[in-house]
């Protein structure tokens, strides 16, 4: 029997979801605005020869080697604030829509008047060829190159080599002996994956059903029959959720190709947005590349409500605690009151394999996280090896237990 939980009314018959309201706006909340000469200078002595130490965590000038430390995007913005407050949709000034295709910008020097000539594909930074100055994109330009903010690496190159090196170690009696023979974890790359980090102000209905458990009846000589009794379970609930991380590069929200295992950076989760800071190009230098983000906020609100709804299930576990046996959540619906996105870069350890077979070719992928050294990857698989050793554990078990059942069917 299927009763009303006390927690929520049963379902109506026919009952749907009802459609997600349309967004308002968008607002924008902006970004803090770069250097408009294209220049990141040192605070004390003017310099433009920045660069990144990830052992410190800090920006060094390399002429008079003052070190400082980027302020943090989270308080520059405000976004751990006003989440209640939410409506409608708001952009920031990085995160509206991508308008432009053109990746070529060319910067003025204003150390000698030299044009320089930045291809955001690639950089967002170039060395002027006259004086030397560091010309990087600080501002906002419209291809999606330029986030408003960036977490910096600060797991180096070799712990990264030393955690892929330890995490193939594990797996190496059944890799693919082409894998094998070209492993080289000096290899590994340094990339600032694009995501948009998104607030939201949600309210989640669950409806299903849940069972708990009264033990069993005994029914025959040897047949049990279990009791169970089924109620009607459903949840509402008001969520303030800050920071869902969402992928804005389509080749890696696609979680479902084929030809490629990018989708293990999702196991490398979490990252420590909250010490992102805003976006400056000297945090990538000579060592780091980066990806252009190529989706648009339409393009990846599907995700972010999904995590939104995930969170709601797991915020719901607590109050259904009491159904022993679970709960099956049967229809689900999350109404957006206000979203708010940001634009940001978020560092990972990068290390690919090209397998070749028959039906085409496969990148296998090795990811640490830049941040905490979470470590996961695909290594390819010997299948040959793999095949033997199956077969050779079949036969022997098979070995032990013939003669077992032999006897058991003679009545031994």
């Amino acid at each position: 029997m299927t009763t009303p939980d006390q927690g929520g009314a049963a379902p109506e018959p026919g009952w749907t979801p009802e459609p997600l309201p349309e967004p308002a706006g968008p607002a924008e909340n902006a970004t803090p605005a770069g250097a408009k000469d294209g220049l990141v200078r040192c605070a004390r002595c003017g310099a433009t020869d920045v660069a990144y130490r990830p052992e410190t965590g800090t920006l060094v000038c390399e002429f008079c080697r003052y070190e400082w430390t980027e302020a943090r995007l989270d308080e520059a913005m405000g976004l751990s604030e006003g989440i209640a407050d939410l409506r409608g949709r708001t952009l920031s000034t990085a995160s509206v829509d991508i308008t432009d295709d053109e990746t070529l910008m060319t910067f003025k020097c204003s150390g000698c008047g030299a044009e320089v000539v930045v291809d955001t594909a690639r950089s967002l930074q170039a060395r002027c060829h006259w004086c030397k100055h560091v010309l990087s994109i600080n501002n906002r330009i419209p291809n999606g190159a330029v986030p408003d903010g960036i977490l910096p690496f600060s797991v180096t190159r070799e712990q990264a080599m030393e955690s892929i090196a330890a995490f193939v170690a594990k797996r190496k009696s059944f890799a693919h002996p082409e894998f094998e023979k070209t492993f080289r974890p000096e290899n590994v790359m340094g990339v600032y994956i694009p995501y948009m980090t998104v607030d939201g102000k949600v309210t989640a209905r669950l409806d299903g059903t849940g069972e708990i458990g009264r033990g069993r009846v005994k029914v025959g000589e040897n047949n049990y029959e279990y009791k169970v009794d089924r109620y009607a379970v459903a949840r509402e609930l008001d969520l303030e959720i800050d920071d869902v991380i969402v992928e804005t590069s389509a080749s890696k929200a696609d979680i479902h190709a084929t030809e490629s295992t990018n989708n293990i950076i999702n196991s490398i989760l979490p990252f420590d947005v909250k010490n992102i800071v805003r976006f400056n190009a000297s945090f990538l230098g000579d060592e780091y590349t980066s990806e252009r983000r190529d989706m648009d906020v339409d393009h990846a609100d599907d995700a972010a409500y999904a995590h939104m709804l995930t969170i709601a299930r797991g915020s719901a576990a607590a109050s259904v605690g009491r159904y022993d046996r679970g709960v099956r959540w049967e229809q689900e619906q999350l109404s957006v009151t206000g979203t708010r996105w940001t634009s940001v870069l978020l560092p990972v350890w990068l290390y690919g394999f090209e397998e070749k077979g028959r039906h085409g070719s496969v990148t296998h992928y090795l990811a640490v996280n830049g941040r905490s050294r979470a470590t996961m990857g695909s290594v390819p698989i010997n299948t040959s090896k793999a095949r033997r050793v199956a077969f050779g554990v079949a036969a022997a078990a098979s070995v032990v237990t013939w003669p077992i059942a032999f006897l058991i069917m003679r009545g031994i």
